[in-house]
């Protein structure tokens, strides 16, 4: 048994709600943001705002936040492809 099949979700709406999902592990409290954005790979730093923008305030911990959107984003998107890579092989 895999944890797909325990709430009956299928590939397809896991990856429609990942950005939601994502979005809702983003630490809220500064000092968890920066903790866990110096912990991330150098090469998501200032990656975020290129590539997402942003139409709020922007502030160095927003920066951040959209940085860490993308490195979460994509470690989401590997587990998920790891899956379905899983179950082509079953």
């Amino acid at each position: 048994r895999n944890a797909i099949n325990d709430y009956n979700l299928t590939l397809e709406e896991i990856r429609e709600n990942g950005a939601e999902w994502t979005d809702g592990y983003l630490p809220v409290y500064y000092n968890e943001i920066v903790k866990e954005w110096q912990e991330m790979p150098s090469e998501y730093n200032n990656t975020g705002y290129a590539e997402l923008g942003q139409g709020g305030e922007i502030n160095i911990y927003n920066l951040m936040s959209l940085d860490l959107f993308l490195y979460y984003t994509d470690i989401f998107n590997e587990a998920v492809n790891e899956l379905e890579e899983g179950e082509s092989n079953e």
